[in-house]
């Protein structure tokens, strides 16, 4: 009787995907929404809207994207959190040990770097318009793509039984999402009067290429 309790203890904490710090790392996503919803409820309308158009306004773009704007950036916060989240869960289930800071970081310079290097081309090509919106058309995605994956980090760590299909069904939410970001680019691109050959060039290097690099990453674990 009086070992029952630390064998409790240890098969609850033993499941490194519902460890206490992933319950926290929720909380404060959830926390997050909640100051979201109380300081900017129409956000998520606006966002809704953007995300659903195949162009975004230049009200949107001033207003209700800005880096400046709190309420956007917790958003990303949220966004590149569970994107993280979810890359972390999936890797420990293909036999990967590292630490959550690990996709954590990839993501974040992923982000930061496709920021900086659209800000760049569209200096060099002097269709800075076109090139912000394709930034924040980006950055909606990625906002949309953590917010959908939420349902599915919360099945994977405290529901073992749907793990499998829940990292099926986040794969395919992030696979729609890439080539719906794909395709608003090449509308935005062709609407600035980019050719259709420098566009092609730009998702091989800029946005193919990182996508392979981190499927190979994601399967290497298991392979080993």
């Amino acid at each position: 009787m009086g070992n029952a309790l630390p064998t409790g203890d240890h098969l609850r904490t033993a499941d490194p995907l519902s460890a206490e710090w992933v319950t926290v790392l929720l909380l404060v996503v959830l926390t997050l929404m909640a100051l979201v919803q109380l300081g900017a409820p129409r956000k998520w309308r606006s966002l809704g809207r953007s995300m659903f158009s195949i162009r975004l306004g230049r009200q949107a773009l001033r207003e209700e994207m800005g880096l400046r704007d709190r309420s956007f950036l917790g958003l990303l916060l949220i966004g590149g959190a569970l994107l993280a989240l979810f890359t972390w869960q999936a890797m420990r289930l293909n036999g990967w040990g590292g630490t959550y800071l690990v996709p954590l970081g990839v993501v974040v310079a992923l982000v930061m770097g496709h920021f900086v290097l659209l800000r760049a081309l569209g200096a060099m090509l002097r269709i800075d318009a076109g090139m912000q919106e394709y930034t924040y058309t980006g950055l909606l995605v990625f906002i949309m793509a953590g917010l959908a994956l939420l349902p599915l980090v919360v099945g994977i760590a405290y529901r073992p039984t749907w793990r499998t299909g829940a990292l099926l069904a986040g794969g395919i939410v992030l696979g729609v999402l890439l080539v719906y970001r794909w395709l608003r680019g090449v509308w935005i691109g062709l609407g600035e009067g980019i050719p259709l050959r420098y566009i092609i060039i730009y998702f091989c290097a800029a946005e193919l290429m990182p996508v392979l690099l981190a499927v190979h990453t994601w399967r290497g674990p298991s392979t080993e």
